[in-house]
């Protein structure tokens, strides 16, 4: 069964095994909102890349929640 993408435990980066509910942990604490310093403060975004797309969108979401 596939989990679901929204869920907080979503493998968003599966090279670096982060979830979707630390990144988007992350982005409340720090309310970053710049991709690059997204992918250095959490270490994820930068091996394949491949997660770039979703975490842009984690991102959003959770910066327009305020």
């Amino acid at each position: 069964m596939a989990i679901d993408k929204k869920s907080r435990d979503y493998e968003v980066c599966p090279c670096r095994h982060v979830t979707r509910g630390q990144v988007e942990d992350i982005v409340r604490e720090t309310r970053i909102s710049d991709l690059k310093q997204l992918c250095e403060v959490a270490n994820v975004g930068n091996k394949c890349g491949g997660c770039r797309e979703m975490l842009m969108q984690i991102m959003d979401e959770v910066l327009a929640e305020a």
